[in-house]
């Protein structure tokens, strides 16, 4: 090949590396304009917003000094401040000033919301600030109604029957005699003759069906509510227990005496002639007060007429005085405690149940107190209960 050929080649590839080196150079360069008009718009908007960032923080500092000189200013909130300028723009028209404030806006290349709060500032109240239920604070103990002071139990003893039923034997009658022998002739002769009593033990009873939700929700319910039926079984004792030996009560109840207290020491002298003892005599509250007032006017002071009288004590004849709130008013009932007991086969007791009828498939609670108990009064002229006349 002739070096003019060669030559001539190596032209070719020069301008054709040229060509292409030239339209590279172009699109970079028409690349870069188009990136610095990019930029070139956002700059303007960024001098417009600060145009109107300016004219705003010159408004808002002819307000505060206006403000400022009307000493107004420690009375109006920021909110009011711009509530006042909106309708300054809109001639007194607030609605008409947002309108005119958008139009402004939207004319500078842009758009801006003014949050207005027109709310009052008012003082926190619960009603007003507060959406549910406050914080309760709750008691560690129940108010639940009170038991009776004393029961009937606590005054009698008690034995125990290993079945449902309590047999004794009480002696009845007899014929013949003891006595002094004659010299020489036949001694008397005496027999007697006993009867089986029989008394069957029932049970004292009751219960209370609850579901396992209300347990849950009261997590007290169950020491709560044993109280509650202890509290009713003792009320149902003392009264079947007053009721059985009131009415077997066979002592003699003849007295001429008209004062409370006379015809109490009347009674105990009767309760001695049979040969009983006055163990103690229950009454009403309201009985036990009435004796305490016959005391004064009768200068019943301490040991003055076999009565002594105490704050809350009251003994006649030897006897303490009990007052009950299960005895009737009006009512003395006077016990021999020798001949009467309490005959316990089954021990009280509180027991709660899941399995009782429907209650495993219904999610119920039984809780049941029951006692098999009676009383046992051996012989019914061991107690005396007699009317003391002050009450029809």
């Amino acid at each position: 090949m002739e070096i003019k050929d060669v030559v001539d080649a190596v032209a070719s590839q020069i301008e054709t590396k040229s060509k292409e080196f030239d339209s590279k150079v172009d699109s970079v360069k028409s690349d870069v304009d188009a990136k610095l008009q990019e930029k070139s718009v956002e700059i303007e908007k960024l001098k417009s917003d600060i145009i109107i960032v300016s004219n705003r923080a010159d408004e808002l500092d002819f307000l505060l000094s206006k403000a400022k000189s009307t000493n107004k200013f420690e009375k109006k909130t920021i909110g009011e401040h711009i509530t006042d300028h909106i309708k300054n723009i809109g001639g007194g028209d607030e609605a008409k000033g947002v309108k005119e404030m958008e139009l402004m806006l939207k004319s500078a290349n842009g758009s801006f919301t003014i949050p207005i709060n027109l709310k009052a500032v008012a003082d926190m109240t619960t009603s007003g600030s507060l959406t549910g239920d406050p914080v309760v604070t709750y008691a560690a103990n129940q108010a639940i109604l009170p038991s009776q002071k004393l029961n009937f139990r606590d005054l009698i003893p008690s034995v125990f029957s290993a079945t449902g039923t309590y047999a004794q034997f009480e002696e009845t009658g007899g014929e013949g005699s003891i006595s002094a022998q004659t010299e020489g002739s036949s001694k008397s002769q005496k027999d007697y003759d006993l009867t089986e009593n029989k008394t069957s033990i029932p049970y004292i009873a009751g219960y209370v069906t609850f579901t396992k939700q209300l347990m849950k929700n009261l997590p007290f319910l169950n020491g709560t509510l044993t109280r509650m039926m202890l509290r009713d079984f003792y009320k149902a004792e003392n009264a079947s227990f007053f009721s059985t030996i009131s009415s077997g009560a066979a002592g003699t109840t003849t007295t001429t005496a008209t004062n409370d207290v006379e015809q109490v020491l009347e009674l105990i002298a009767n309760q001695g002639g049979a040969n009983y003892n006055s163990s103690y005599g229950l009454v009403s509250y309201a009985q036990f007060a009435r004796l305490q007032i016959a005391t004064f006017g009768k200068g019943y002071y301490s040991g003055a007429g076999g009565v002594q009288v105490g704050p809350t004590s009251l003994n006649i004849g030897g006897m303490p005085v009990i007052p009950a709130a299960w005895v009737t008013d009006d009512k003395i009932l006077i016990i021999d405690r020798d001949f009467v007991e309490r005959v316990e086969a089954e021990s009280l007791n509180v027991t709660f149940s899941y399995e009782n009828g429907s209650n495993f498939i219904q999610n119920k609670v039984t809780a049941r107190i029951e006692c098999q108990e009676a009383i046992n009064l051996m012989i019914g002229e061991s107690c005396i209960y007699a009317d003391l006349g002050n009450v029809a």
